[in-house]
C-alpha cells in the first residue's frame, strides 16, 4: 500500500476506534504516526541476562532487582512475587523482589518520543509504575476488581487522567501497555484496549487531596512548574504545569529514561522494547 494511503487509513482507524475501542487482531496498537516516523525498529530495553543499559535511581537503595524466567505468587504471602529459575532467555523478568522497597530502575539511555512495549504483572496490593522520560508515570496498580478506577488505580496518567474502564487482570496475571509517546501527546493501549488517544499530559483532572498538595507544592517554583488548577462543578482540572507527575524526576520536560518505579512495592516487568520517532518537521506540538 502507498506510504500516504496506509497511514490515512490508519488515521482514519484510530479516529473509528476513539477511546476505549478494541484493535483489530493484526493491528500494532503503536499506529498513526502522523508526520513523525521510526528512525528504525524496535530495540530490545532488557537483554534477559542481567540489567546492563539500566541504573538504580537511588544507588544506596536496597538492592531488589533481579533477573529470572518468570514469576509467580508467593503461596505463603500473595502480596509478593518469587523468582523462577535463573534468566537468560527472550523471555526473561526483571523483578523488584522481596518487599520491593529498593530503587526505581531507569534506562542509562535517554528517549524523547517513541513507542514503548512492556508487560508487567503485580501481587496483591502492589504498587509501581512506568514513567516516560522520567517524568509522566502510567500507574501500574493491583486495581483488579475496583468498580470505579480513580487518578491512583492502574491505567491512571498518575493524578491527571484515569481509565474510564477498570482492564486489570487478577494478581500474577500478566499485562500489556503500549504506550506512544509524540511531543506532549500520550497514547496508551492497556491489555489491548485504547485508554488515552493523543492526551496532553500538561492538562488534565485530579482529585482534591491532590490539586491542595500541587497548589502547596507551586510556592516557589519557577513558572513553568506552577500548577493552575481550578475547581469546576466538583472537579480539579487545568494545567499542571512542565514538569512530571509526582515522584518523578525534577525539572521541565525533556528527553529522560524510561524508569520504573521500584520503591512501593513488588512488580515484574518482561518483554520491554521500545521504537524511537523522530519528527519531520519542526514544530509539531
Amino acid at each position: 500500500m502507498p506510504e500516504m494511503t496506509r497511514r490515512s487509513a490508519l488515521n482514519a482507524l484510530t479516529f473509528g476506534l476513539g477511546v476505549g475501542g478494541i484493535l483489530p487482531f493484526g493491528v500494532s496498537p503503536c499506529f498513526a504516526l502522523n508526520d513523525r516516523e521510526p528512525t528504525e525498529g524496535w530495540r530490545p530495553l532488557f537483554n534477559g541476562k542481567d540489567l546492563t543499559g539500566w541504573t538504580d535511581r537511588v544507588p544506596a537503595a536496597k538492592k531488589v532487582w533481579v533477573v529470572c524466567d518468570d514469576v509467580k505468587l508467593d503461596p505463603a504471602d500473595p502480596a509478593r512475587l518469587l523468582p523462577v529459575g535463573g534468566g537468560g532467555g527472550p523471555a526473561a523478568v526483571m523483578l523488584c523482589g522481596g518487599d520491593g522497597r529498593g530503587s526505581d530502575l531507569m534506562t542509562t539511555e535517554n528517549y524523547e518520543d517513541y513507542e514503548l512495549h512492556v508487560e508487567f504483572t503485580v501481587p496483591k496490593g502492589s504498587n509501581s509504575g512506568v514513567y516516560n522520560r522520567g517524568l509522566f508515570e502510567v500507574q501500574v496498580f493491583d486495581s483488579y476488581g475496583v468498580e470505579h478506577p480513580s487518578f491512583h488505580d492502574c491505567g491512571a496518567l498518575y493524578e491527571r487522567a484515569f481509565p474510564k474502564e477498570n482492564l486489570a487482570k487478577p494478581p500474577g496475571v500478566w499485562q500489556s501497555y503500549d504506550i506512544k509517546l509524540v511531543g506532549k501527546r500520550l497514547t496508551l493501549v492497556w491489555n489491548g484496549k485504547i485508554v488515552y488517544s493523543d492526551h496532553d499530559v500538561r492538562y488534565g483532572e485530579t482529585d482534591r487531596a491532590a490539586f491542595e498538595r500541587l497548589r502547596q507544592e507551586s510556592v516557589g517554583k519557577p513558572p513553568e512548574l506552577q500548577v493552575k488548577l481550578r475547581e469546576e462543578k466538583g472537579k480539579f482540572v487545568g494545567y499542571f504545569g512542565e514538569g512530571g507527575t509526582r515522584a518523578g524526576l525534577d525539572g521541565p520536560d525533556r528527553p529522560g529514561p524510561i524508569l520504573l518505579q521500584g520503591d512501593h512495592g513488588p512488580v515484574a516487568y518482561r518483554n520491554l522494547r521500545i521504537r524511537p520517532i523522530v519528527s519531520k518537521r519542526i514544530g509539531t506540538e
